[in-house]
């Protein structure tokens, strides 16, 4: 099974991407700078930008499933979630590609009452952009009738996988390390059990 990640090279993404592979998934990266994938054999490294509607859509063609593990690129930043993902829904529609895979966080929708006090306080104030920006991302994802499901990850940690978590939109978040996260993400992509939900991870 053909996946591609969009945010490949991020933080998160370098984990989703190790995560595809352990899997047994076959697995593309979509990058700006390819070299920063350089360490991880075995990954079809696709160079473009997401705010290149053709660039994300040719990538997309032959792949069977999009994990979307975008980051904003600073706190101003209002766009870039909710401008990518809108061009890689695009582009599964143009291909014909329905199962989506997409990262946000805790907080988002009906989960913000599960949120920490200090999570609350940051997304009104230092976070606010890129709250916003995580709330109409996943309106653009509502708007398809898509296979997707949302991952709303508690706060992140730069830690491997524990293999210990739990997803579970009843329960408090606090956080959750990138490396079960990326587990979870590429989990997302033959599991069906969250298609057209959306759920929150914590550790």
């Amino acid at each position: 099974m053909k996946v591609i990640v969009f945010g490949a090279s991020g933080k998160t993404g370098l984990y989703v991407v190790q995560a595809c592979q352990q899997q047994g998934l076959e697995v593309t990266a979509f990058v700006r700078t390819p070299a920063k994938l350089d360490h991880i054999q075995g990954v079809s490294v696709q160079q473009g930008d997401v705010f290149n509607q053709q660039s994300v859509s040719q990538a997309i063609a032959d792949h069977d499933a999009v994990i979307v593990c975008l980051g904003s690129v600073g706190l101003k930043d209002t766009t870039t979630l909710t401008t990518g993902t809108k061009h890689v829904l695009n582009g599964m529609q143009e291909q014909g590609v329905s199962r989506l895979v997409a990262l946000s966080a805790a907080g988002v929708g009906d989960s913000w009452s599960k949120i920490p006090l200090l999570s609350k306080i940051l997304f009104k104030t230092l976070l606010k952009n890129i709250f916003a920006d995580h709330v109409t991302q996943e309106e653009a994802i509502l708007q398809t009738d898509l296979d997707w499901t949302i991952v709303r990850a508690a706060i992140l940690k730069d830690k491997p996988a524990t293999n210990r978590f739990v997803t579970d939109n009843a329960l408090k978040t606090s956080g959750i390390t990138r490396g079960d996260l990326g587990v979870f993400l590429a989990q997302q992509v033959t599991d069906t059990r969250f298609i057209k939900q959306s759920i929150s991870i914590t550790n």
